[in-house]
């Protein structure tokens, strides 16, 4: 059994429909992306979104993505970024968050994995963490099925990307989730956002990737600058052998 997952990650969506963000219309680049998902990935069984949805974090926002994702919104699972409202997030989409509290997770199982959603916002601050009930939350998931594979998604990377000033903000104290990363061979997978470029590297056994935001990109360079690049966003193929994945950019823009 194969499993197709998409993930769409830093949308930076405005109640404005025509807001700039460093130039970018970002809801004309979020709706591209998804009809692209729509033509490229016909048969995705999961549609993940993994943060910062709303720049200005208000419910009307919210509540105009959920509009948006239409006939996808069943298949969608959502993750929190520093740029997020988790309270408006909760009222925008309850089938999503049914606890009243707490941080934004989610654990499924497909075909022969499993998919966790960690929530890495720490209010108020652009960099993220992972506490120890959530870190605790994890352990438990992950010794309840040690042989299933398993793909997390974060909107923080744990691990440097070799970016300087992304790297200040990135995910702090991650010591006790990279060693407990380390320490769980059946992950495979740890998915972030955050970082607006693609990037591939490792902790332990397990791949770890970015994603192309959905609107503006930043360069691989020290200090903060816009790549050229268009919008994308990422793909999976799982199934009992292992995963790919690929990144996908717009391909008409």
């Amino acid at each position: 059994m194969t499993i197709q997952i998409v993930q769409l990650t830093d949308l930076h969506l405005y109640k404005d429909p025509q807001a700039l963000l460093a130039g970018v219309a970002t809801w004309n680049t979020f709706s591209a992306v998804l009809e692209q998902v729509g033509r490229e990935q016909p048969d995705v069984d999961y549609l993940i979104l993994t943060g910062d949805l709303a720049q200005d974090e208000t419910l009307e926002t919210y509540l105009m993505l959920r509009e948006a994702l239409g006939d996808w919104l069943d298949r969608c699972r959502i993750i929190p970024g520093n740029h997020d409202d988790r309270s408006n997030l909760r009222k925008a989409f309850p089938e999503c968050f049914p606890n009243t509290e707490g941080p934004l997770t989610f654990t499924l199982t497909a075909g022969a994995w499993r998919i966790i959603g960690l929530d890495s916002q720490v209010t108020g601050e652009v960099k993220g963490a992972i506490d120890v009930d959530q870190l605790n939350w994890l352990k438990t998931h992950l010794a309840s099925g040690p042989e299933t594979r398993t793909l997390v998604f974060i909107h923080h990377p744990p691990i440097a990307i070799n970016v300087a000033w992304l790297d200040k903000l990135g995910l702090s104290q991650a010591d006790e989730f990279i060693e407990l990363i380390e320490a769980s061979p059946q992950v495979e997978v740890v998915c972030a956002g955050h970082v607006h470029q693609e990037f591939t590297g490792r902790i332990g056994t397990a791949s770890i990737y970015t994603t192309p935001s959905t609107c503006v990109q930043f360069a691989a360079r020290a200090e903060k600058t816009f790549d050229t690049r268009v919008a994308g966003y990422r793909s999976f193929r799982l199934d009992s052998f292992g995963h790919s994945t690929s990144v996908h950019r717009l391909s008409d823009r």
